[in-house]
């Protein structure tokens, strides 16, 4: 199971752009932090309204350096993360309680109690989120896995140009065979990947060629300001989505030879392997796994056994809910209950992390600065 929320619920305008601030005085916990390396490691606390920021390289066995919290966040149940073209930190949100959903973006090397530069609502229940590598001379794009319970549909990929809150397009329909998609992914030529948590399956998409192109030029958003004027306006109602895009996957992994059971999260590596996090069996210990899969180079269903899987014992695995990988460093890491687990890019079988890091609160989605 993702970790869930059940607090407060706090909405902001969809126009609303403020900027992150450090003039607050010295006790406020409001600041920019240092020049964070590529690689640094963030992590959501789903039940603590925060992020927390873990130096490269610390020691094993400690908590987060850093934390991104505090009611001028608008953080309420932050879910998964990722990072723009220009490192500010986008993150996912989820309040069960009161079914609201926000899409919160905060600047790079913001810390402490920090105005997002964007916190606006949308429909349904966000999950993961990927943004492509930046490449000259072309637009990022964004996507967000979501489930939209008032459509015929519900199942969504959300498709955003890179700085927009409001999605453009989204994949839906019978075709895609979603069913509550977690992480996503994109690899270097912008495939979509997504796991289906209740669907035992991990799916490649391609954009129709050409891509879709959104209508009209993205509204820009407004210079910040040091300090909001007044109180931000609530927003009645979330933007609306729309007409999906009905495409069958290029790409899908499932089977009992896969391993593929209850996958909660993707991602791909820069020489295109793909790596899944998967709870597995509910119920049976020992059978949450990291699973391991070559580039996927040809269109259709796999249903061979991976590469090379992490599970066991040894591994601490119990519920893993998202996973990155730094094929510089030749790590891989994992968001596990209220822990990330470290292990080396080559891990096979049932072996212990070379590291862990703790969390004050329940960790759902990790993210590394580019």
């Amino acid at each position: 199971m993702l970790p869930r929320l059940t607090i407060g619920f706090i909405v902001l305008s969809a126009a609303m752009a403020i900027a992150a601030c450090s003039s607050y005085g010295a006790g406020s916990a409001v600041n920019v932090g240092p020049s964070f390396p590529a690689m640094t490691l963030y992590a959501t606390n789903s039940n603590k309204n925060a992020i927390s920021i873990y130096s490269k390289g610390q020691k094993s066995g400690t908590g987060p350096a850093f934390q991104i919290g505090g009611s001028s966040t608008t953080l309420n149940g932050p879910q998964y993360l990722a990072f723009d073209s220009s490192q500010n930190l986008w993150a996912t949100n989820y309040n069960p309680s009161t079914n609201g959903a926000l899409l919160v973006e905060i600047a790079a090397l913001a810390t402490g109690n920090v105005i997002p530069l964007q916190s606006s609502a949308l429909a349904g229940h966000l999950r993961g989120i990927a943004i492509s590598a930046k490449s000259a001379g072309t637009t990022q794009l964004m996507v967000v896995s979501d489930v939209i319970p008032t459509q015929k549909y519900p199942s969504q990929i959300l498709l955003f140009v890179e700085g927009s809150t409001i999605p453009y397009q989204s994949i839906a329909g019978p075709k895609p065979s979603l069913n509550v998609p977690g992480g996503v992914a994109l690899d270097a030529n912008n495939k979509i990947y997504v796991t289906n948590v209740q669907g035992a399956s991990v799916q490649q998409f391609v954009l129709p060629t050409p891509s879709p192109t959104p209508s009209g030029s993205p509204t820009p958003t407004p210079s910040p300001s040091p300090t909001p004027s007044g109180s931000p306006s609530p927003t009645p109602t979330p933007s609306p989505t729309p007409t999906p895009i009905n495409i069958y996957p290029r790409v899908t992994i499932s089977g009992p030879n896969t391993g593929v059971v209850t996958p909660t999260s993707v991602t791909v590596d820069s020489n295109g392997y793909v790596y899944i996090s998967d709870e597995g069996k509910p119920g049976v210990n020992g059978s949450a796994a990291i699973l391991v899969f070559p580039p996927q180079k040809h269109k259709g269903h796999v249903t061979t056994p991976p590469l090379r899987r992490i599970s066991g014992k040894l591994t601490m695995l119990t519920t893993p809910t998202d996973i990155k990988v730094d094929t510089k460093s030749s790590l891989i890491y994992v968001a596990d209950s209220a822990a990330i687990l470290v292990f080396a890019l080559t891990a096979k079988g049932n072996v212990a992390p070379v590291a862990m890091y703790t969390s004050p609160g329940a960790v759902t989605g990790l993210g590394l600065v580019p």
